[in-house]
């Protein structure tokens, strides 16, 4: 990794407007007892404080940022955890984001987040997987009108399917076709025409995040469209607030599952012939809740599934504990990531929680992972599902 060619500090627009967020820092610490990274290393320049020091010993020249310095900003999910505990207001996840930009400018950026954009860039999807395997987990009446072209080609609704639930979940995938079909919902996807929504290329600081979001949006807007849904919340926090930031958008009702789900109850059109006798905890993710305040909607179409129990972690809502898969994290340090889902899978334990439900595959994944490390005998036969999962078995 080549040096920087110019020293941070030096630089007059080193973080730009964020320079006065680090500076109103107190140091106080507050957001240490919030901020999952350090509770999971005990390590003080782990957390927003430590990062925050870390910048402002920069910004006076006291210090350079070595490669191991820059390395702290890459161990953060960005699950904006210490901005919800900070009382003067410092918004810890955007400078970080600010310092990744300008660390992605010098060539700092991890080589396995680097080797994320790649592949889509040049694959449309961050595993780098061929683009017709993305439709490889449809239904097979959907996926023979994908191979045949009679996808049709105008309709009010889009599924966007997510890469993650594309090419890494079994499940997903087929349980929102399954629900969707059932609720008599007419819709088109994109098919091996998906691509990544570019979520991944935002967290990195990379600049070309502006002109694939352009391209995605085109794409979107030229389905002609009136709404689109998605199942993952990256992909959901890209569209409803991203997108629009940088000036793309899209021009159309915005969903995630969890939302048109709550619609759907509504309107009646959700009929479950299965009771789910089971104590069922949900898991915030931090695109939905502390990103997008998306708090009730989930809670409210789990109960109406005959039979469930719903029971609360211990950390929820706003201060729900991140599963450890945001930020890039898992890329970086899949070790820590991993360390991080097996804490929150334990707080499900405690409650006594049969089942995790989450609307995000990427916490699904990354709890899966969490909840395989443990001894049989501590995780029992404790279960995570995504939203639509539990819901295409109780409709039958």
């Amino acid at each position: 990794m080549e040096p920087p060619e110019v020293s941070m500090q030096k630089k007059e627009d080193f973080l730009g407007e964020y320079r006065e967020q680090v500076l109103k820092c107190s140091k106080c610490g507050f957001c240490q007892a919030d901020c999952p990274v350090f509770s999971a290393t005990l390590r003080p320049a782990y957390n927003t404080r430590g990062k925050m020091l870390i910048l402002k010993a920069v910004l006076d020249g006291s210090v350079e940022l070595t490669e191991d310095l820059c390395g702290t900003f890459y161990l953060c999910t960005e699950c904006q955890a210490c901005a919800v505990s900070c009382p003067s207001g410092v918004k810890g996840s955007e400078i970080v984001e600010k310092v990744r930009k300008e660390l992605y400018e010098r060539g700092f950026t991890p080589s396995s987040l680097v080797g994320i954009r790649d592949g889509i860039l040049t694959a449309g999807n961050v595993f780098t997987s061929k683009q017709e395997d993305r439709v490889e987990i449809y239904p097979q009446e959907l996926k023979d009108k994908v191979k045949a072209g009679t996808l049709p080609e105008k309709a009010e609704t889009l599924l966007f399917m997510g890469c993650l639930p594309s090419y890494m979940d079994m499940k997903i995938v087929p349980s929102f076709v399954h629900v969707m079909e059932r609720s008599g919902v007419a819709f088109t996807t994109l098919g091996t025409h998906e691509i990544c929504c570019g979520l991944p290329l935002s967290l990195m600081g990379a600049e070309v995040f502006d002109s694939h979001a352009a391209a995605v949006a085109a794409t979107l807007r030229s389905m002609g469209v009136r709404e689109i849904i998605t199942p993952c919340a990256g992909c959901y926090k890209t569209f409803k607030a991203l997108y629009p930031e940088i000036g793309h958008d899209l021009g159309m009702e915005v969903y995630h599952t969890v939302h048109y789900l709550n619609k759907l109850v509504d309107e009646e059109r959700l009929t479950f012939h299965k009771a789910l006798s089971q104590k069922i905890t949900y898991h915030d993710p931090c695109d939905l809740g502390r990103a997008c305040r998306v708090f009730d909607e989930p809670r409210n179409v789990l109960r109406q599934i005959p039979g469930v129990e719903l029971v609360e972690m211990e950390k929820n809502r706003m201060e729900a504990l991140c599963c450890g898969a945001g930020g890039g994290l898992a890329g970086v340090n899949p070790d820590l990531a991993l360390e991080m889902a097996v804490a929150r899978v334990r707080q499900a334990l405690t409650v006594g929680a049969e089942i995790i439900v989450s609307g995000c595959p990427a916490c699904k994944d990354n709890l899966r992972k969490g909840l395989r490390s443990l001894p049989r005998e501590e995780r029992g036969k404790l279960k995570i599902m995504d939203i639509v999962e539990i819901i295409a078995y109780a409709m039958g």
